[in-house]
C-alpha cells in the first residue's frame, strides 16, 4: 500500500469546518468540543489528505452515547481498536467504489483494512476532554504550529517513508513512531509550561 503525502491545502480547514458542523449537530446533547488535529491542521505541513479530528465529551460514560448518533451521521464506528485504546471511540468517514456503501461498524476481530476497498477522508478520535490523551494531541498540534523547524523535519520524514510500500496505515504510523514519541514528549513539556 502506497501512502500519498500531499502539499498543504488551505481547503483542509474548510473540510474540517464541514465535518465539525455535522458532528456538533449529531452530538448536540453531549455538547462536544471539536478540534482539528493531525498534519492537515498545521499550515505548511504535507499530509495524507485525511482530516483528523479530536472530539471531546465531558465524561467517560458519554463515550458509548456517541456510537449511534455518529453512525447515523454517516461515520463508520471502528470498535476493532477499542481493546488497545478503551478510552477512545474511533470513527471514519469512508468513500467506497461507486455503488458500495461503507460498513456502519467494524467490530473486534474483523479483517477490515482501510485503503483496500474504501478510502478514508476523515478520522475522528473521540475522547474525554482534558485527559492526557486529549492533551497530547493538542500539544503536538500546537507545538508543530509554533515550531516550523520541527514541522519541516516531520514533513521530510513523512515524504521519505511514504516512498515505501506498507501493509496498511498502521504500519506507516509505526514507521513514524520513534519521531512521534520524541516530539510528543517535547510538545507536552512545552505545552505544560505555557
Amino acid at each position: 500500500m502506497k501512502i500519498t503525502i500531499e502539499t498543504y491545502q488551505p481547503a483542509w480547514v474548510d473540510k474540517f469546518q464541514q465535518e465539525k458542523a455535522i458532528i456538533e449537530a449529531a452530538l448536540a446533547p453531549l455538547a462536544p468540543v471539536v478540534e482539528h488535529i493531525g498534519s492537515t491542521s498545521v499550515p505548511g505541513l504535507g499530509a495524507k489528505p485525511i482530516i483528523d479530528m479530536l472530539v471531546g465529551v465531558g465524561q467517560e460514560a458519554q463515550l458509548d452515547q456517541t456510537i449511534q448518533p455518529m453512525m447515523a451521521a454517516g461515520y463508520t464506528y471502528f470498535r476493532k481498536h477499542e481493546p488497545a485504546m478503551p478510552y477512545r471511540r474511533f470513527y471514519v468517514r469512508l468513500i467506497g467504489p461507486l455503488g458500495q456503501t461503507a460498513p456502519a461498524k467494524v467490530d473486534i476481530g474483523e479483517p477490515f483494512v482501510i485503503g483496500q476497498d474504501f478510502k478514508s477522508v476523515t478520522h475522528i478520535h473521540l475522547l474525554v476532554k482534558d485527559t492526557i490523551h486529549w492533551t497530547r494531541h493538542i500539544a503536538f498540534r500546537d507545538y508543530l504550529r509554533t515550531h516550523p523547524d520541527i514541522a519541516a523535519q516531520y514533513d521530510t520524514l513523512k515524504r521519505t517513508i511514504s516512498l515505501r510500500d506498507f501493509k496498511d496505515g498502521i504500519a506507516y504510523n509505526e514507521a513514524k513512531d520513534h519521531f512521534m514519541k520524541k516530539v510528543e514528549a517535547e510538545a507536552l513539556d512545552w505545552y505544560n509550561h505555557l
